[in-house]
């Protein structure tokens, strides 16, 4: 890593932390930037910075009016005193990697207000909808003062439960009717909601929806939360304190009803998991989940700059190619290579 960008990188968070809207953007800028060292100079700058104090994520098919419920939800949060960040993150462009719809337009209402920080990001083809800067992009937030920040997904369907291992509080979002929705949320969105969101709540179907998800949720066995859920596949938990139950709120972000009870609903769940003994507990889990991402990122970097300027890559393509070689042998050769992260 060069001194120039660490030096840049550093001087961008100082002035981050000391509410440089701009520096926040250009930091978020070199996290995204398709230059290793840039981006590593600004995820390792960005480290230090804290995590905003509540991370809601947002996920849901297509079409299900997240944005449109970010935006109105982000609207009540002002009111009521709160900074509000949104990492909206977008399809990417198979040709340039650019992001395709761009949520700050959709968000153009909150364009002069200087409490409220939107950013749209390309996934970049990343599994589970989720940009590989997101993660960083939150301390960024957190570092510059915002209190809630959304993370909006890109609504790809059971991939979407990566959104888990951002966010506090995660909510699902389904509209009625778009076919077999129980069956969607059986394959593993049911899985990772703290609360339900039931959009555009004028549509018939709507209550009937409400109360399938109820009846499906009363069918699901007792479980701590969602976020223990995971814990207990990372680390041993002791935790035998109050049990969160899944809340199902019914919404229509169009005609702005019903937010204010979903805000609620939120703080409710932020409110649970500061327990002290929970809280340490996913503090630990978040950091392990940060470490194992920024270790799997920089051996993903190292790997493909070994690769591609020797032609080793091109070799391997060749010799499977020719029939001269299986995959599992060329990925065996490729992970025998001495790499330095």
């Amino acid at each position: 890593m060069s001194p120039k960008a660490a030096a840049t990188a550093e001087t961008l968070a100082a002035a981050t932390r000391n509410g440089d809207r701009r520096a926040a953007s250009k930091l978020i800028s070199q996290l995204e930037s398709a230059e290793p060292e840039t981006a590593r100079a600004a995820s390792r700058a960005v480290a230090a910075l804290p995590l905003p104090p509540h991370t809601v994520g947002l996920t849901g098919p297509p079409g299900a009016g997240k944005s449109t419920l970010v935006d109105y939800l982000t609207a009540i949060l002002r009111k009521r005193g709160k900074r509000v960040g949104v990492v909206a993150v977008d399809p990417s462009s198979p040709f340039t990697g650019g992001a395709l719809l761009g949520d700050r337009i959709r968000m153009s209402s909150h364009r002069s207000d200087t409490g409220v920080f939107v950013r749209s990001m390309s996934n970049r083809g990343a599994t589970g909808g989720l940009a590989a800067a997101a993660s960083d992009t939150l301390r960024v937030l957190g570092g510059a003062g915002f209190d809630v920040v959304f993370v909006e997904t890109v609504g790809a369907g059971q991939a979407e439960t990566q959104v888990v291992a951002l966010a506090d509080t995660v909510c699902v979002v389904q509209v009625p009717g778009l076919g077999d929705d129980i069956q969607l949320m059986k394959m593993g969105i049911l899985e990772i909601a703290d609360l339900f969101v039931v959009n555009k709540s004028d549509r018939p179907g709507a209550r009937e929806l409400k109360l399938q998800i109820e009846q499906a949720l009363g069918e699901s066995p007792g479980e701590v939360c969602r976020a223990l859920r995971q814990l207990g596949r990372d680390f041993a938990t002791g935790y035998e304190g109050p049990k969160w139950m899944p809340e199902v709120h019914l919404l229509s972000g169009l005609d702005q009803k019903g937010g204010d009870e979903l805000v609620d609903g939120m703080l409710r769940h932020r409110a649970f998991l500061n327990q002290p003994k929970l809280a340490a507990e996913l503090t630990r889990n978040r950091l392990a989940r940060e470490i194992l991402w920024r270790a799997t990122r920089r051996a993903g970097d190292a790997w493909e700059a070994s690769l591609a300027p020797g032609g080793s890559l091109r070799k391997l393509v060749g010799d499977c190619a020719d029939g001269k070689m299986d995959l599992e042998s060329a990925v065996e050769k490729v992970l025998k290579a001495k790499v330095k992260p």
